[in-house]
């Protein structure tokens, strides 16, 4: 800003430059209408690679998803594949939120797509272990000086054409089962895919669950888990989430989903969205 003398202190001033703070407001306005109308498109692509509500209804007859970004994209996504004989439904959590998650969202459907072609279809351990290597090649994290350091946690649950059990593998990521009055927890290997320290052989653990006709399964990220609120400002926890999906079980699936949004956003009141959020749930 220019600055003339006056008498007792003080400044002038001048007209130039107010047209200049006006010329830079209107640069940064237009800015900002370009990042954000980048942005607005980038959610509908990402929408776009989500399974359509119609997919969704062929394979599963009763379910719900919960997916909420923290901004306009985000690192959450669901996918749904046909493999092999049956299918495939997958819940994850990419690193970061935004357009960093965004972009993680785009590079792992990919990677998931190649990992499908190159594993006999059930083997849901051995699919975690491939995408796990495609995540890192892509990324470089095979190189020494490889600046990458991201990845992903997810969910698999695979049903095959006889619909009779759920083959379940994690990579960080666990299994909430609903049966009779109880909650049970199928947890996922400790490991999660990509990132530099995970190694390029990491196994992942594979579990077979029978039984289906009195069994709901549920999958969640940790944005609802981790979100802070309540009296104490406490995140939401496990043990809440479990205890809410037992006081659901009387609703009916869609129902479901909305209670637990519902739920989640009562719990966090003023307190800000920490994270993505994304939860499935569905019956065989």
């Amino acid at each position: 800003m220019r600055k003339s003398p006056i008498e007792g202190g003080g400044a002038v001033v001048t007209v130039t430059d107010i047209t200049e703070r006006k010329q830079a407001e209107h640069k940064l306005a237009d800015a900002y209408d370009v990042i954000s109308s980048s942005i607005d498109y980038a959610a509908n692509i990402q929408q776009a690679i989500l399974p359509s509500e119609d997919i969704l209804n062929a394979v599963l007859t009763d379910h719900f998803v919960v997916w909420e970004p923290r901004d306009t994209v985000g690192g959450d996504l669901y996918l749904c594949r046909v493999w092999g004989d049956g299918f495939l439904i997958m819940l994850g959590d990419c690193t970061g939120h935004g357009v960093p998650g965004a972009f993680m969202t785009m590079i792992s459907t990919g990677a998931l797509d190649n990992a499908l072609t190159d594993t006999v279809s059930g083997e849901t351990g051995v699919l975690l272990q491939r995408l796990h290597q495609v995540v890192r090649s892509t990324l470089g994290q095979n190189e020494a000086d490889s600046i990458s350091d991201d990845g992903m946690e997810l969910g698999l649950c695979y049903v095959g054409s006889d619909m009779q059990s759920v083959v379940f593998s994690g990579a960080k990521f666990d299994l909430f089962i609903h049966e009779g009055d109880e909650i049970s927890v199928i947890k996922g290997t400790k490991k999660a895919i990509g990132y530099r320290n995970v190694p390029k052989g990491q196994e992942y653990d594979q579990h077979v669950i029978d039984g289906l006709s009195s069994k709901t399964f549920y999958m969640t990220s940790d944005g609802l888990i981790d979100q802070v609120g309540g009296e104490r400002k406490r995140g939401f926890g496990k043990k809440r989430f479990r205890q809410l999906l037992l006081d659901i079980q009387e609703m009916p699936m869609s129902k479901q989903g909305e209670h637990i949004y519902q739920s989640l956003e009562f719990y966090q009141g003023d307190q800000k969205r920490r994270d993505d959020i994304a939860v499935i749930g569905f019956k065989i």
